[in-house]
């Protein structure tokens, strides 16, 4: 929701067409009595929608009204956006002129906005968020089933021949949404900011509630976030007095990261800023904190560390690892996963959710169905842990991964669980990808990717497909928004203008949704590709006639006399000859009506394609495809 002021009502209502939404509006603001001037929806495969209210008073009331409102068996929830007054005609005005480049000031409370901006589902059970990921997933694969077949034409039969198999309206195995084993109190670690309280403008320890002004954030209490564990939110409060305790400059202290097991031992890392950092006094800060520690910390804590925080220390995460000193206590705490024992240090990449993780190792294992002669490829490996789950029922694992304090700690964890069938190697993987497969060659090789958030590079994805030993694909997405570019490249059939690409492509045949992250947005989507032979794409038969062309878009048309089209008839395939001469015709016939480019066009709709040589070769080729995509 967001505030818009003093904007043409009747224009914006105008503009909504959707039936649904149209419905939608009606009863908020005839049933609710609300006034909605405008609304739309976010990108496709999103469910939320956008409102927009004309005060900041009506927008607060409506927050409070929508708020667990049931429409159509299912709960609303509503959350704040601070964005600016919405894309409008451009004929319309505002009374403010600086009205646009002003950011309304929101008049909520603060502990609203952070469980706003951390755990939005947190006012609705737990199966109805279950509901809303598992609709989300359903909608994110239905737009990547329609732009499949809109971008690749010879997958389309392909898709409806597995439509048909699975006896459903997605082409892909969609599972069950897997629920967490614990809905409060799962997070394992979590980042306290150091910054101010914006209702009381005095020094706080939360998580930040609002965009960083001159270095200094604003930041929210803890005390409402039901997905974190009593000691965490404890141990910030009382941080949070040490600070203001301090002296001097509170902007030296830039947050505290604490870490928590299973088992309820506890790690806490308190890390400075380098800018303000006085390196003389480093000692005697050192030596407050442990200090402060010794007299005040009651919990299960077992590690104590301390860590200055510098963009020249995060220069080269491969080199020169950003190390935290261990100023108390052990060094490691230990966390289970499944039949394995892992050390965790403050640097160690491992799931928010420790029971969650063991059920993504499950589904991996699942549906990778390695046995004693599969080699696993773990691409972005973190800590290893997907691959040391893996590593006993497999002939050997290759990890990569870029930051080097990652790979050690595999190798520890490897070497602690007796697994000695592992190699883990540091580096970006785009430059070390090419001479890892090249070992590779003739083994029987599972690929698996746990990549950013973003994806990857189109480059990796058309090493991997060329890359002919690599059968599986195990693509975990932790995001739950899918990388669409990614998807598609590792599926394409064709390039753009129908010629077959030269590898074999990775389908995806099943989803499996995992819920890690209770009350957020969040759920993780574990998606298994299988290898194709485009041969066999290809020669799939269709009932139903397709023009190859269809998807192109063209402004002018050509417009052939009658009597011409009559007697013009189309080119034989037994020859170029026939072929070249017909269309020369439609050149002469092309500048004749005044079209520059009739040839193109006329081409296209014959389902030629442009720059054809005299030569048998292409001929050959003209052949060979003319049966998969019949000409109208």
């Amino acid at each position: 929701m967001n505030v818009s002021k003093n904007l043409s009502t009747d224009k914006l209502r105008y503009k909504i067409k959707d039936p649904l939404l149209q419905e939608f509006l009606k009863m908020i603001n005839e049933e609710l009595k609300l006034n909605c001037i405008h609304a739309r929806y976010s990108k496709k495969g999103n469910a939320w929608l956008y409102l927009t209210f004309p005060t900041e008073f009506e927008q607060a009331n409506a927050l409070k009204l929508l708020k667990k409102y049931n429409w159509k068996g299912r709960s609303l929830i509503s959350t704040l956006v601070t964005a600016d007054t919405p894309k409008t005609n451009t004929n319309l005005t505002y009374i403010e002129s600086n009205h646009a480049t002003k950011k309304p000031k929101l008049d909520i409370p603060l502990s609203e906005q952070v469980l706003m901006s951390t755990i939005p589902y947190h006012s609705i059970e737990y199966e109805e968020q279950l509901r809303k990921k598992s609709e989300e997933a359903r909608i994110l694969f239905q737009r990547f089933g329609t732009i499949i077949q809109r971008k690749q034409p010879p997958l389309a039969e392909w898709c409806a021949m597995r439509k048909r198999q699975l006896n459903s309206d997605l082409a892909f195995e969609l599972s069950p949404i897997i629920q967490s084993k614990k809905i409060d109190r799962y997070r394992n670690k979590c980042e306290w900011s150091v910054g101010i309280n914006p209702e009381n403008d005095s020094v706080a320890v939360g998580l930040r509630v609002k965009d960083s002004m001159d270095g200094i954030h604003y930041v929210g209490p803890p005390d409402c976030l039901r997905n974190l564990p009593i000691p965490m939110i404890t141990l910030a409060k009382k941080f949070e007095n040490f600070v203001k305790n301090y002296g001097g400059d509170w902007r030296l202290w830039r947050n505290m990261i604490i870490r928590m097991n299973e088992a309820g031992e506890v790690m806490v890392s308190i890390v400075v800023n380098q800018l303000v950092l006085d390196f003389e006094k480093l000692p005697s800060i050192k030596c407050s904190i442990s200090k402060w520690f010794k007299e005040n910390i009651t919990e299960n804590v077992v590690s104590l560390y301390f860590q200055v925080y510098g963009e020249k220390a995060l220069a080269d995460c491969i080199s020169t690892p950003n190390e935290a000193e261990l100023l108390w206590g052990q060094k490691y705490i230990i966390e289970k996963l499944l039949s394995l024992s892992l050390e965790i240090s403050p640097a160690t990449y491992f799931r928010l959710n420790s029971l969650g993780a063991e059920e993504l190792c499950k589904v991996v294992a699942d549906l990778a169905d390695v046995n004693e002669n599969t080699t696993v490829l773990d691409l972005f490996c973190g800590s290893g842990c997907l691959a040391l789950t893996l590593a006993k029922k497999c002939k050997q694992v290759v990890g990569i991964e870029l930051i080097k304090a990652n790979i050690l700690d595999a190798k520890r964890n490897a070497e602690i669980n007796g697994i000695n069938n592992c190699e883990f190697i540091a580096g970006r993987t785009e430059d070390i990808l090419d001479s890892v497969l090249e070992k590779l060659k003739g083994c029987n090789v599972t690929v698996i990717m746990d990549p950013p958030l973003t994806g990857v590079s189109p480059g990796l994805v058309r090493t991997l497909r060329k890359f002919e030993e690599a059968i599986n694909l195990i693509y975990v997405c932790s995001n739950h928004k899918l990388p669409l570019k990614n998807l598609l490249d590792f599926s394409s059939v064709v390039r753009y203008w129908q010629k077959p690409i030269d590898s074999d492509p990775f389908l995806p045949l099943r989803i499996v949704p995992i819920d890690m992250c209770p009350h957020t947005l969040r759920s993780e989507l574990v998606l298994h590709f299988k290898r194709f032979s485009i041969d066999e794409i290809l020669s799939i038969k269709t009932d139903r006639p397709s023009r190859v062309y269809s998807h192109r878009k063209f402004k002018t048309k050509f417009h052939p006399r009658t009597s011409e089209t009559t007697s013009n008839s189309q080119p034989s395939t037994s020859g170029v000859g026939g072929l070249l001469s017909y269309l020369k015709k439609i050149e002469e016939r092309a500048f004749q009506e005044g079209l520059a480019k009739g040839l193109e066009r006329k081409a296209f709709q014959i389902g030629y394609s442009r720059g054809l040589q005299s030569t048998d070769s292409d001929n050959n080729t003209f052949n060979k495809n003319s049966h998969i995509y019949p000409d109208q």
